[in-house]
C-alpha cells in the first residue's frame, strides 16, 4: 500500500468516528501527572508523541488484563451452577505506540495460543488495531537495537506512522492496517508535497551484549548454579514492578474469590519475583531466594522465549530499568552473561 497522511488536525475526528462506532481509541495521557495509556475520546486529552519515551504502563493489558472474571459459580441443591463470562471484544484502537512495544504482542501471542488457545486473549489481540510512531527521541535506558530492533521496526504494527512537522506519513503494515486506512479514507489522505519526515531517534547497542553468546551461556546446564547470579542481583528486592511494567510478561494466576456457596474464578497478574509465586503446598519452595527468581525471569528473556516460541522475550523498552527503586539494570546483566 502506498504512503498516506493524517494530519494532527483530523486526529480527533479518526477518534470520533472510531468512538461512535462503538470502539475505542487508546492513547498516550496524563494520569496523575505520569504519561499513561488510556481510553480517550478526544484529541485534547492526547500527549505529543514528543512529550514521552514511553507510557508508563503497557498497552498488553487491553488484550490480557490485570484482572478478568472466567466464570460465576453457584452452590444449589442440585449441585453447582457454572455461568461463564463471554469476552465480547470491541474494536480498539491504540495510537502513539513505540516501535519496541508494537513487538511485544506476538510474544504474547506465543505464549497464549502454545499448547492451548486462549480464546479470551486471542479475541481481545484480534480486536486491537496498532499505531505504532517511530521514535524521534529516547533515553538512557532505550536498548532495542541490542535485541535487533529499532526506532522505525515496523513488527507488530498494523500501522507505520513517522512524524512530520504537522502530521504523521502512515504506512499499513498488515492486512487489518490496510483496512483500516481505507476505511477511514477521510482522515488517511495523500501525502502533501513538502511533508518530510523527521529525523529518528539513534539508540546505540549496549556494548559488549552478544545475544547468541548469551543463549549459549544459559542453555548450559553447569551454569545454572553459577555464584555469579547471586552477585549480579543481589540489591534486588522482589517487589515486582519490572514485571508488572514488562508487555511481554505473562504469568497470571486463577483464584476463587467470594465464598464456599458462590463466587467468581477470576484470572489476575503474577509476577515470578513474588516469593511465594513457586511456593508448594507442603511448604518448600524451588526458588527460596531472590537471586533465584531473577535467574528465572532472566532465562525466560533470553533462552525459554527464544528457544521455545522462537520470538524475543525482551523488546528493549527499558521499562524495567526505570520502574526499578534499587536501580538495577538488565542489560548489566547481559553483558555480564555475554562475557
Amino acid at each position: 500500500m502506498t504512503e498516506k497522511y493524517i494530519a494532527k488536525d483530523a486526529l480527533g475526528a479518526l477518534i470520533t468516528v472510531v468512538t461512535s462506532n462503538g470502539g475505542r481509541f487508546v492513547a498516550p495521557t496524563l494520569d496523575a501527572r505520569q504519561v499513561v495509556y488510556k481510553e480517550v475520546t478526544a484529541a485534547e486529552a492526547v500527549v505529543d508523541v514528543n512529550d514521552y519515551i514511553l507510557p508508563r504502563n503497557s498497552y498488553k493489558e487491553i488484550a490480557f488484563p490485570q484482572t478478568e472474571v472466567l466464570y460465576k459459580y453457584e452452590l444449589t441443591r442440585s449441585g453447582v451452577d457454572i455461568d461463564p463470562v463471554e469476552v465480547v471484544a470491541r474494536q480498539t484502537v491504540v495510537f502513539g505506540a513505540r516501535p519496541c512495544e508494537a513487538a511485544s504482542l506476538a510474544s504474547l501471542n506465543a505464549v497464549f495460543t502454545w499448547d492451548f488457545i486462549d480464546e479470551d486473549f486471542t479475541k481481545r489481540e484480534e480486536s486491537i488495531v496498532v499505531l505504532s510512531v517511530g521514535c524521534v527521541n529516547a533515553d538512557d535506558e532505550c536498548f532495542c537495537t541490542t535485541v535487533n530492533l529499532s526506532p522505525e521496526s515496523t513488527t507488530g504494527a498494523d500501522v507505520a506512522l513517522y512524524e512530520t512537522e504537522n502530521g504523521y506519513v502512515a504506512t499499513a503494515i498488515t492486512e487489518k492496517g490496510t483496512a483500516f486506512v481505507e476505511a477511514h479514507a477521510g482522515s488517511f489522505v495523500d501525502v502533501a508535497k513538502g511533508e518530510t519526515k523527521k529525523t529518528l531517534a539513534t539508540v546505540e547497542k549496549v556494548e559488549g551484549v552478544d545475544l547468541t553468546k548469551l543463549g549459549e551461556r544459559l542453555a548450559k546446564t553447569k551454569n545454572y548454579d553459577s555464584p555469579e547470579w547471586a552477585e549480579l542481583v543481589r540489591k534486588c528486592c522482589g517487589c515486582g514492578a519490572c514485571t508488572y511494567s514488562c508487555p511481554t510478561c505473562h504469568c497470571f494466576d486463577i483464584t476463587d474469590e467470594g465464598t464456599a456457596f458462590e463466587g467468581e474464578r477470576r484470572k489476575n497478574w503474577d509476577a515470578c519475583q513474588f516469593d511465594h509465586f513457586t511456593l508448594h503446598a507442603s511448604g518448600h519452595n524451588p526458588r527460596d531466594t531472590q537471586y533465584k527468581r531473577y535467574r528465572n525471569r532472566f532465562m525466560c528473556k533470553f533462552h525459554i522465549y527464544p528457544t521455545k516460541f522462537n520470538s524475543t522475550g525482551c523488546v528493549g523498552c527499558g521499562r524495567c530499568i526505570r520502574v526499578c527503586p534499587v536501580r538495577l539494570d538488565i542489560t548489566d546483566l547481559m553483558t555480564a552473561m555475554s562475557k
